[in-house]
Formats: C-alpha cells, sequence, structure tokens
C-alpha cells in the first residue's frame, strides 16, 4: 500500500464513509462504504456481490487465514485489530499512524506470499 492509497483512505474517512471489516478481493485493501457504494481505495469503485457470494468469500478468506503459519496469523489478527481501531478513531495523526502501520504489515505480508 502506498501514500496515494494511504491519502484515499484518509480523504474517505474525513468524508464520513464507512470502513467495513471487509477486504477488496482483487488487492486486499480494506473497503469502505459511502452512499450505498462500495469502495476500494486502490482499485475504485467496486461491485457489490451477492449474499451467497459474500458468504463463499469470507470462507476462502478464513481458509486462507488457517493455511499460514504462527507469526503470519499474528500479523493478520494485528491488522484486523488496526483496521477496527480506525472505524471509530477521529485524531488525524493517530489515523496517519495506524495507516502506516497496517502499510508495513501489509509489506510484511506481501513478501511471503
Amino acid at each position: 500500500m502506498g501514500d496515494e492509497e494511504i491519502q484515499k483512505m484518509v480523504t474517505l474517512l474525513l468524508s464520513r464513509a464507512t470502513m467495513l471489516a471487509q477486504h477488496c478481493p482483487a488487492c486486499g485493501t480494506v473497503l469502505f462504504e459511502q452512499g450505498g457504494r462500495i469502495i476500494c481505495p486502490s482499485c475504485g469503485e467496486l461491485e457489490v456481490r451477492e449474499e451467497g457470494q459474500e458468504e463463499k468469500g469470507k470462507e476462502e478468506e478464513r481458509e486462507k487465514e488457517q493455511e499460514g503459519g504462527g507469526d503470519e496469523e499474528v500479523l493478520r489478527r494485528k491488522r484486523s485489530e488496526l483496521i477496527a481501531e480506525l472505524e471509530g478513531e477521529r485524531d488525524l495523526d493517530k489515523v496517519l499512524r495506524i495507516l502506516e502501520a497496517v502499510q508495513r504489515i501489509d509489506s510484511i505480508l506481501g513478501g511471503r506470499r
């Protein structure tokens, strides 16, 4: 995740978009919802999946997490915790620090794929 994606996330948060507990199926970036649209800061607007497809995607994500080693699983859990912390955060400096930590985790996990 680059500076451009982080800036897009900050812009979305400041425009009162809601950070979702879901990630983009194409790039893994956290998704946002704004005005009924699902937005990936990296890929742009996404098509909304049907309910059955969404559940299948979640199941595949859980399987991938279970396949990972212990330290990889810890990093994924920590990333999720940081993303959840972002949702209610109003302090821009803290938002940027959290996004930087998420970016570092993504970089580490990306090197293992």
